[in-house]
């Protein structure tokens, strides 16, 4: 379970990046060795139990371009990387130009994701109870996602590390680009890649299902709670419950778990 925010000192000077460290990033650029030199880089200066690398568009599935994280089954990939990045907030700050840099995932995510369907069932399967992320634009179709996760056994982050990670993001943007470039530029000329955002509305539309109540359906799958949704659709939270009792009415379904349930089966590829 992510663990909520606690009040923590103020952050003390950032360590300084050690010149072997990025050298041997730098040598690595084009190579099988960058990703395990850009970890040890980072974890000179802040504890990570997992690291995963990815690109983002909005006309398709995400690109995984590395991933290192001990858990089996790979969770990762048999529900994230096939349509539940769909819920994830990092993907959806990524559709944002403001919302670049590094974030604490706590900063970023709804009011109620925490007690979401999609943390409870995929951050308790790969066992992450924080996240930080980073956000960086490759051009004006993609994003490079640098996903910096710590399982449960070790303690949250703190605003220290939030604070060296965000120290060190230019120049961890800077190698990831260099790094990536030429990987994303092939995957963004395919032309055969699954479509992004909108698959939870097109498979909701088969139920009768109205425009705002598909609009509701996505924010509770993301952790909005009523009054939440409201906010984000300019109505009340009252509105907000009686959409959403009018849409579990056409699903023939009772509760959040089952919404999240019909989109799981959904996104994920049969066969």
């Amino acid at each position: 379970m992510i663990r909520a925010q606690i009040p923590v000192p103020a952050a003390p000077p950032v360590m300084g990046l050690h010149p072997g460290d990025a050298a041997a990033v730098i040598r690595a650029l084009g190579t099988a060795d960058f990703f395990p030199a850009l970890r040890a880089m980072i974890r000179a200066q802040v504890h990570i139990d997992n690291l995963v690398a990815l690109a983002f568009a909005r006309d398709r599935g995400p690109l995984i371009l590395h991933q290192w994280s001990p858990q089996e089954p790979n969770y990762f990939q048999l529900l994230y990387g096939k349509g539940a990045y769909q819920l994830d907030p990092f993907y959806l700050a990524s559709l944002d130009p403001r919302r670049m840099g590094a974030h604490r995932l706590c900063d970023i995510a709804p009011d109620s994701f925490a007690t979401s369907d999609y943390c409870r069932s995929y951050y308790q399967k790969v066992e992450i109870i924080d996240e930080i992320g980073l956000l960086h634009p490759i051009d004006d179709r993609a994003v490079l996602h640098l996903s910096l996760g710590r399982r449960s056994n070790s303690q949250p982050y703190t605003r220290a590390d939030l604070m060296a990670l965000r120290h060190l993001e230019p120049a961890l943007s800077a190698l990831l680009k260099q790094h990536s470039e030429r990987a994303v530029a092939g995957w963004l000329d395919r032309r055969d890649e699954p479509a992004g955002t909108g698959a939870t509305r097109d498979w909701l539309a088969a139920f009768g299902v109205t425009v705002r109540e598909a609009e509701i359906a996505d924010l509770v799958l993301r952790g909005h709670s009523n009054g939440s949704a409201g906010a984000v659709l300019g109505i009340s939270g009252e509105t907000v419950k009686v959409h959403r009792k009018n849409l579990y009415a056409k699903l023939r379904i009772s509760s959040q778990s089952e919404l999240y349930m019909m989109f799981i089966d959904r996104m994920l590829p049969k066969g």
